[in-house]
């Protein structure tokens, strides 16, 4: 494996150094991102930038497919196809990545297991930008190791999707677009249903079908200029139903869970010498989770949060650069019949559950930012000072800098200090095989970073190495001897690693007019100075040590194009067999998809996608079982 990655990452370097001497115009396209406050083009934050190309034609439907190759992203998926997924980078935990739409934080008080219940789907999303590094001082709560911005569409296109394929999966998504006067909207209809895919039971030597689901996504979406105003309006929902098959715990495998998540947000902007920025935005989320799948009444949890936010900034445009001022109060709200703290009051749920436990938590954030512009460097520094309504006030300082040697090569470095709250679950859940704890402390680091940045005519390329110092981790402990999981802080934690992600047109690198055009490489390697030395950690020292991807496509004709994506993960740590007692490491794996799109016609596309290409065995989660090959067709109509 380090023997490929070398002998690419050789080649990109070395054909830079022969064409250096013969610098064209042409290059790789440039994107504007909104990694920080002021949306500044003199960027000096590490993003990756997954364009709308890459989108529609990757052998994926679902965002978290799609995460899969992005640079030191760990997608860890129980059920596939967007069922559930802990997004991780950087080799921190699915707890630590703030995922937002649009700009609006979506992560959710009870568990990061729901973050990625999102009312878009692939169609609607115009680029994703994929933050590395902690980001607390522009960003707040959650992002700890990072953050993943999906911005969509503002003027869309109306279309029908159809497809089905194995284990008895059927999608139908309609999207449509109407611009009256000078607002676009954007609405959006998508429903698909799997029988769920087979999985062995070792104990009984039988196989059945596992992990079914049904999901439900509405959204609609209106943007324009009023009177100089820039407005954008969201509201979505997403209902999910799905087979949990050891999704928690293989102690009680026929699990089941139900989820119900609605969101809206308001989004306004006046530019101008000072620009101001407002967003309004809820969140409401419902859980039902079902233990014994045909007997919901020997366990059954319900729980409800509701997130109410305000973000304002105002951003004054100076000679050299930009002056940020701004603030975000946030609320989160649970009820629930097991996380929280005794109601004076119960809510009847239905005529036998009640919500008999609830918590409340504000937030405030205040923050400055100096964004400064000399010449080749670029400087961004800034403050995050946090208000928390339970644990007190604290201070985030953090400063990114940038430095242009020519106009192919910048370097840039970072130092930022991050945290994040415990949310209801890890203080608060209680079950026969989980305990949480109420006395848990936040998780505090420092991030630091350096790297390079090259762009050519014919490639993208930026190696970055980087160390996060974390403290206060949480994690879920099982300890020798021990039959719960509990939480706890662990003490120091140190993280270091290095990426490398690089996009190479082909036929500029080799001057020909193969079929193959574009290729794209992401490699990256994390290390812990800790291991789980008489205990099994379930998150924390259960990282992403290697992460390889490749991904190219092939132009066959006009009409006729295939694109390849290739994965390979290394993982630290292991897992307790459940069916027979032995600890387990987890064991390299790779995975291929493809997906082969035809213009049949002029309105019309024709697609086939397989993902795990070669029916690879693999654990993404101990003792979760992860699908086969997955064959799915349909057509694409535009309307």
């Amino acid at each position: 494996m380090k023997k490929v990655v070398k002998t690419l990452f050789a080649i990109v370097i070395s054909s830079t150094f022969v064409n250096a001497q013969n610098t064209v115009n042409q290059k790789l396209d440039e994107v504007v991102v909104s990694a920080n406050r002021a949306s500044s083009t003199e960027n000096t934050s590490n993003v990756q930038i997954i364009s709308l190309d890459e989108i529609q034609n990757a052998p994926v439907q679902t965002i978290e497919d799609l995460l899969e190759y992005a640079l030191n992203v760990d997608v860890r998926q129980r059920g596939g196809q967007g069922v559930q997924a802990d997004i991780s980078m950087r080799g921190g935990t699915f707890e630590q990545v703030l995922v937002m739409l649009n700009g609006i934080k979506l992560n959710d008080p009870q568990t990061g297991h729901h973050t990625m219940n999102l009312p878009v789907s692939l169609e609607q999303i115009e680029r994703i930008e994929v933050i590395t590094g902690g980001a607390t001082r522009i960003f707040g709560n959650y992002a700890y190791t990072g953050a993943i911005n999906i911005i969509t569409k503002k003027e869309g296109n109306s279309s029908a999707t159809l497809s089905g394929g194995q284990n008895g999966f059927k999608s139908a998504e309609i999207n449509y677009a109407l611009k009256t006067s000078n607002i676009n909207h954007n609405i959006s209809i998508n429903q698909k249903r799997s029988d769920g895919f087979p999985v062995y039971h070792k104990d009984r030597d039988t196989t059945t079908m596992e992990v079914d689901y049904k999901i439900k996504n509405y959204y609609y979406q209106a943007s324009g200029n009023i009177a100089g105003i820039k407005a954008l309006f969201n509201i979505g929902y997403t209902d999910k139903e799905f087979g949990a098959y050891t999704f928690y715990t293989p102690e009680y495998p026929t699990q089941f869970e139900k989820t119900k998540t609605t969101f809206s947000s308001l989004q306004f902007k006046k530019e101008g010498t000072i620009s101001l920025e407002n967003k309004l935005y809820w969140k409401k989320h419902n859980d039902e989770f079902i233990l014994f799948r045909n007997h919901p009444s020997w366990y059954h949890n319900f729980h409800e949060t509701n997130v109410y936010g305000m973000d304002f900034n105002a951003v004054q445009k100076t000679k050299n650069g930009s002056n940020v001022v701004g603030m975000e109060i946030r609320t989160d709200k649970i009820i629930s019949n097991r996380l929280g703290e005794d109601l004076e009051n119960p809510i009847e749920i239905d005529s036998i559950n009640t919500y008999t436990k609830g918590q409340t938590r504000t937030t405030t954030n205040l923050f400055a930012e100096k964004n400064l512009t000399i010449e080749n460097l670029s400087v961004s520094v800034g403050v995050m000072m946090n208000i928390d309504s339970e644990y007190g006030n604290e201070y985030f300082p953090g400063i990114d800098i940038s430095y242009n040697i020519n106009d192919d090569i910048k370097l840039f470095a970072s130092s930022n200090k991050s945290m994040r709250t415990p949310n209801y679950t890890e203080l608060y859940y209680a079950s026969p095989t989980n305990q949480g704890n109420e006395y848990l402390k936040s998780e505090h680091s420092t991030n630091k970073e350096i790297g390079v940045k090259w762009t050519a005519n014919y490639h993208k390329t930026t190696f970055t190495l980087y160390q996060r110092e974390g403290s206060n981790m949480i994690d879920w402990i099982l300890a020798e001897g021990d039959s719960i999981w509990r939480t706890q802080n662990l003490n120091q934690l140190t993280t270091k690693g290095y990426e490398i992600n690089s996009k190479i047109n082909i036929n500029k690198l080799f001057n020909s007019n193969l079929p193959a055009n574009n290729l794209g490489v992401n490699y990256a390697s994390n290390k812990l100075n800790k291991k789980s030395d008489g205990f099994q950690s379930a998150y924390v020292l259960d990282n992403l040590k290697t992460n390889f991807s490749i991904s190219a496509n092939q132009l066959v004709n006009d009409k006729l194009r295939i694109d390849w994506r290739a994965t390979y993960q290394d993982r630290e740590g292991g897992y307790t067999d459940f069916n027979t007692g032995l600890e387990v490491e987890y064991l390299p794996f790779w995975i291929a998809s493809i997906r082969v799109s035809y213009n049949a016609f002029k309105n019309s596309t024709l697609f086939l996608e397989i993902n795990n290409l070669f029916d690879k065995e693999y654990v993404d989660f101990g003792n979760v079982p992860q699908q086969g090959r997955w064959m799915r067709a349909g057509v694409k109509i535009k309307l």
